[in-house]
């Protein structure tokens, strides 16, 4: 049995030379403690699975996928295609960074059996209780021995190849996930990579298919190129959504001017532009009265110089491979909201972190404000001075400002209100601009808000941080106006709900925490804000020369005079309605009443913190009236 397991190895070593690891074996010290130290890094990393699942956009994760395997795309000729079923939807529901990880062994396992590999990673539903992933190298077959191989292995040891236990991994995470993976692979139909998981339908129903189906049935598309087969897989996905589709070789296109009247939309390769095309679109596209949209489709490793070109001529912009919620996602800016130019997702590992910072110039006057009357705009940040000088840049008549202080603040604020465009910090308490936006685009009503960062992170890969978590575009601090401007140009887009509703003189919203200070009932009682205030700044004035008393005590161990103080300077808290305070001394003095001084030393931190969530309260009720 030993040998013939030997045997199997060898041949998986024969048979992939060039690609997979040699298998370590026992005769030398440095394979085998190289071995060891790999088989505890997977090790260590099967301890720390924990599946968390939540809705996320199924195109972001191929397109991540595409970037973790761009270096195989680039330098070994493979190709990788995607043919996502209609019937899976725009969002799904799992752990996303896991299924990456699995998408990304099968795909580069997929990629080693052939030279010039073409792989396609197929997404479907099976009986609407699972979700299935097929990932298929038609051309790519495995020996029989190897394939068994595969289909046996379980566990990661140390003398399996390092393929063979990444794909041990990717079994245990799928398994994690209450999934199956299996491998099959035979001359006739290639080799399957296919990994099952449960489905969870995504009750917000995100996708915008069935709107967009009723919308476009009947439309029709004009595909330009080479031949049609250049463009036949965003072809399957246009059609369906009801759109008829028809082709026009880039020959005649050159040769013949078009009649382009009986079309909605005509779809052609960056690659394939010229100038003289350009010049033919340009008429077109500045045309304000035409409905007629031009899409842009870019190849994976496309010339900077050819998408450079392509851009002023282009209403949406599509990136290779293309997946079904891309085209969603530019059909509805397009036809639904009526979006002049759509941002087109970027597949290529290349990040351009300047078109992702945002420069303004001095064509915005800030009497065009005007235009975004009826706006609801937010800000989250927590430096006072620079949300004073947002306040300041937006502050106009018929426009609603909403200041929040970190992410939590804005998810909550997000249930109460409809805001058009978001401006957030990077680095806050509580809640990070990071999560908050993966948190917003998790949500139904946040999955087309504008999100701007506004932070001094300027490095390419806090950059790309900001727009892998979702994040629109970046404002570089300090904070200037036409900047702002620029982005309002850019991102907010007004419609006729925004701008019919219910008009406000300029107006500053914070979501206060009751928690920390109970505003309403201190109005209440004081008869007016006002003298709740003039209460309220008092009494803050008074507290802040407790604390360092407080603190003293407590390190010199005076717990009698402390218990006595602490009755005082809760009262002065009950005359101001702060429940978390109340509630810190109320504790605090049980504790001293029982002796169990060992929790006392806690307070001190605790009351720092509480402290700084009271004064950040207080200011926004100082600046909300």
């Amino acid at each position: 049995m030993v040998n013939k397991m030997k045997n199997i190895f060898n041949l998986f070593n024969r048979n992939n030379k060039n690609n997979y690891t040699e298998i370590v074996t026992d005769n030398t010290d440095i394979k085998e403690t190289t071995d060891i130290l790999l088989l505890k890094q997977y090790k260590d990393k099967i301890k720390e699975i924990k599946i968390e699942n939540q809705p996320f956009r199924l195109s972001g994760l191929l397109h991540i996928l595409t970037n973790k395997v761009v270096s195989l795309l680039k330098e070994q000729g493979h190709t990788i295609y995607y043919d996502v079923n209609n019937e899976v939807g725009r969002y799904i529901i799992g752990d996303n960074a896991y299924i990456e990880q699995v998408l990304v062994i099968l795909v580069k396992d997929a990629f080693l059996l052939k030279k010039n590999s073409e792989v396609m990673v197929k997404v479907s539903k099976y009986k609407n209780k699972f979700l299935l992933f097929d990932i298929i190298n038609e051309k790519g077959v495995m020996q029989k021995d190897l394939s068994r191989v595969y289909s046996d292995v379980t566990q990661i040891v140390s003398n399996q190849s390092k393929q063979l236990n990444s794909f041990a991994m990717a079994k245990i995470i799928v398994s994690s996930m209450d999934g199956s993976l299996v491998v099959k692979s035979s001359k006739k139909l290639g080799t399957h990579y296919t990994f099952k998981i449960p489905y969870y339908e995504d009750k917000d129903d995100k996708s915008h298919q069935d709107e967009l189906k009723k919308y476009l049935s009947g439309k029709r598309a004009l595909f330009i190129g080479k031949d049609k087969y250049d463009t036949k897989r965003t072809q399957y996905i246009f059609e369906t959504y009801g759109i008829y589709i028809d082709n026009m070789k880039l020959d005649d296109f050159e040769n013949k001017k078009p009649n382009l009247s009986k079309y909605d939309m005509v779809i052609i390769r960056s690659a394939d532009l010229s100038y003289k095309h350009i010049s033919f679109f340009k008429n077109i596209f500045q045309d304000e009265k035409s409905n007629f949209k031009i899409v842009i489709v870019h190849e994976l490793f496309e010339d900077e110089e050819k998408i450079k070109l392509s851009k002023p001529i282009a209403h949406a912009e599509l990136y290779n491979p293309t997946v079904i919620g891309d085209v969603e996602e530019i059909l509805y800016q397009m036809f639904i909201l009526k979006s002049k130019a759509v941002k087109g997702i970027n597949n290529i590992e290349i990040f351009n972190a300047k078109g992702f910072v945002i420069e303004g110039d001095n064509t915005f006057e800030p009497n065009n404000l005007e235009y975004y009357k009826g706006a609801h705009i937010a800000i989250v940040e927590d430096s006072k001075v620079d949300e004073k000088i947002l306040q300041n840049i937006l502050m106009q008549e018929d426009i609603t400002l909403f200041c929040m202080h970190n992410g939590s603040e804005m998810i909550a604020l997000l249930d109460d209100e409809e805001i058009d465009i978001i401006f957030t910090d990077i680095n806050m308490p509580i809640m990070d601009g990071i999560l908050m936006t993966k948190k917003i685009r998790a949500m139904k009503k946040g999955k087309d808000i504008p999100i701007i960062s506004i932070s001094s992170m300027a490095f390419t890969h806090e950059l790309k941080k900001m727009e892998a978590a979702g994040m629109n575009a970046a404002i570089a601090k300090p904070i200037e106006v036409k900047d702002i401007y620029m982005v309002l140009k850019n991102f907010l887009i007004m419609n006729d709900k925004i701008r019919l509703r219910k008009k406000n003189k300029s107006k500053i919203n914070f979501l206060f925490n009751k928690e920390v200070l109970d505003i309403s009932k201190g109005v209440i009682t004081s008869k007016s804000n006002l003298a709740y205030l003039e209460n309220l700044l008092k009494t803050m004035e008074e507290l802040r020369e407790t604390r360092d008393t407080f603190e003293d005590m407590i390190y010199n161990q005076e717990f009698i005079a402390l218990g006595e103080y602490a009755r005082s300077i809760l009262a002065l808290y009950e005359s101001i309605y702060a429940p978390t305070m109340i509630k810190m001394f109320k504790d605090l003095n049980y504790f001293i009443s029982q002796q169990q001084r060992i929790y006392v030393l806690d307070y001190i931190e605790m009351y720092k913190k509480n402290w700084k969530e009271l004064e950040s309260e207080v200011e926004k009720y100082m600046q909300s009236i």
